[in-house]
């Protein structure tokens, strides 16, 4: 991914799904609640490694200039 908007766009819906978990643990139906942390979780961690990927090649590029 080249954009880093859509990277950003890509941790912020992991943080929706996160809070998604977080407003289902609060009422009835908590058993949704660990698909979506897990889900959240997953979303964050490939949007960070997606980001450090970017910087890495970012610098890369710098520095064979």
């Amino acid at each position: 991914m080249k954009n880093v908007k859509f990277i950003y766009l890509y941790f912020l819906s992991g943080v929706l799904f996160l809070i998604t978990a977080g407003a289902f643990y609060s009422t009835e139906n908590s058993n949704l609640s660990p698909v979506f942390a897990s889900i959240g979780f997953a979303i964050i961690s490939i949007s960070l490694v997606l980001f450090s990927q970017s910087k890495r090649c970012k610098t890369q590029n710098n520095n064979s200039e």
